[in-house]
């Protein structure tokens, strides 16, 4: 008996505390609490937003949407998955209202109203990398479930180097927002290209003796079997008194088409007095977009000194060029967006899947705008022509390296905006005016992630499927398989 009292009555003290107080005094200001503003539009399959309340004292928070609702205590706001994608369902709109009790009583903030939308792609794959610019320590490739909080483990250096043979990890693709055919490389000890097909894993060598180096930046042509590819000499610097800090410079890059089924690469673009980076393409796959920076170096002057002397004066264009998949033969560049001519540079093109919209950053000069605090978005209408920047998105810190969803009506990007120095991963929707959402941050099990994880999330990359390859059965191909060279052709056949 008494046992089923003190049940009773922990449970009539959780249900008063959890009460919506009845005599709250109405403010207008929003809430305190972090990465979840007031006009964010969020998927309809997306996790449990989240949060903690940046206050103290005792706190209500009340979800509602429809006939659903949810009222959760504390300051940690943890809230339960099936409830939570239940008021998904119920509505259009998801309401928040948050409640805290002062010195003075209790006080009910500004309602939250947050749009649901159709869902957005189930699975995002991303870079995850330590604050290390000389060394590498854990580098992996992760793989979240966005409907809840489950992540995969793709690849990581862990499972191959030790000690004395260190190896870097980056740039992962997917070919068409799918895993049967995807990408990566490996830098380093056991470098490679890691190409999965319909044939299985291969361990690509994608350096020859005509080219700079092995593929940098990848873009899997949608329909034609091939991969485009910058191939880069990059150096990096430290500034000794710049916000910026660090300087990466493109030294020299180059376009190259990889045959996947051919094992061969030709150039697309290989001019000395130009810089060409970040391909992509079309959805037809018969059109590259890439970035460009003419240069042109005195013969007297040693290239490498004179970018490092005038790296502040190189500005990249928006180009793009046709292509014919049958004879490999390629247009004549066609500048499509001058932006030296404005004090610009333009980096990472990124064409949405309906081929309407390009999506790209611009900072004031360079090509690697991840450390560069001027960069924003901006978005081209490839149908007019016109330019704008996305101000409803950017922030006073960098915002870079971001991705389309599928059905394009979702991007993902990097931001600095947090703390100004690891980048973590924002979420907006493309409205039918062509502007975005207020962009909200990935959500997590426990929000102090956001905070607490010393590590940066870069090349977010969305796909409708998982990655079925184990991280340990691509540790297996990496440490065992032969590396396969690829040939080079001429430009066309």
């Amino acid at each position: 008996m008494g046992k089923v009292l003190y049940i009773l009555l922990v449970s009539f003290a959780i249900g008063s505390c959890c009460g919506i107080p009845k005599d709250a005094r109405v403010s207008e200001d929003c809430p305190p609490i972090s990465y979840y503003g007031k006009d964010i539009t969020i998927p309809r399959n997306i996790a449990p937003l989240n949060f903690d309340i940046g206050t103290e004292g005792r706190c209500v928070t009340l979800l509602e949407n429809g006939g659903e609702s949810v009222h959760l205590r504390g300051r940690n706001v943890r809230i339960p998955a099936g409830k939570w994608h239940n008021l998904l369902k119920a509505g259009s709109e998801v309401c928040v209202t948050v409640y805290i009790k002062g010195d003075d009583g209790w006080t009910q903030y500004r309602t939250l109203e947050w749009s649901v939308a159709d869902g957005i792609d189930e699975y995002l794959s991303y870079r995850l990398i330590p604050p290390s610019y000389q060394s590498y320590d854990e580098i992996s490739l992760q793989q979240r479930n966005l409907t809840n909080f489950r992540e995969k483990l793709i690849y990581s250096n862990a499972l191959v180097q030790d000690r004395n043979s260190q190896q870097c990890v980056n740039c992962h693709h997917f070919r068409n927002y799918r895993t049967e055919e995807m990408q990566f490389h490996i830098r380093q000890y056991l470098g490679c290209t890691v190409i999965v097909g319909n044939d299985g894993i291969h361990r690509i060598n994608l350096k020859t003796d005509s080219t700079l180096s092995a593929g940098v930046y990848p873009a899997w042509n949608p329909k034609y079997d091939f991969i485009a590819y910058s191939v880069n000499n990059t150096t990096q610097r430290f500034h000794s008194a710049d916000l910026n800090r660090i300087e990466v410079l493109d030294l020299g890059s180059d376009l190259v088409l990889y045959d996947v089924n051919g094992r061969s690469v030709s150039f697309i673009g290989n001019r000395p007095d130009e810089l060409e980076c970040f391909p992509s393409w079309a959805p037809d796959g018969r059109t590259l977009y890439y970035v460009s920076a003419h240069i042109e170096v005195p013969d007297s002057v040693d290239r490498a000194k004179y970018i490092y002397d005038n790296y502040q004066n190189i500005h990249y264009d928006l180009y793009s060029k046709s292509f014919n998949p049958d004879s490999l033969i390629w247009g004549e560049p066609e500048k499509i967006i001058d932006a030296a001519s404005v004090g610009h540079s333009i980096a990472l093109p990124r064409v949405s899947p309906n081929g309407r919209y390009l999506l790209f950053s611009m900072a004031g000069y360079g090509v690697f705008h991840i450390w560069h605090r001027d960069a924003d978005l901006y978005m081209a209408d490839l149908n007019s022509l016109s330019v704008r920047s996305l101000t409803e998105i950017n922030s006073p810190e960098v915002e870079s390296y971001h991705s389309w969803s599928s059905d394009g009506q979702w991007i993902v990007f990097c931001s600095r905006r947090d703390d100004g120095n690891n980048t973590r991963l924002y979420i907006s929707h493309l409205e039918e005016d062509g502007s975005f959402s207020e962009p909200f941050l990935l959500p997590q099990r426990n929000p102090a992630v956001n905070s607490q994880l010393l590590k940066s999330f870069s090349i977010p990359e969305l796909t409708v499927e998982p990655v079925r390859i184990s991280a340990h059965e691509f540790a297996s191909h990496v440490r065992k398989d032969s590396l396969e060279s690829v040939s080079f052709t001429s430009q066309s056949k």
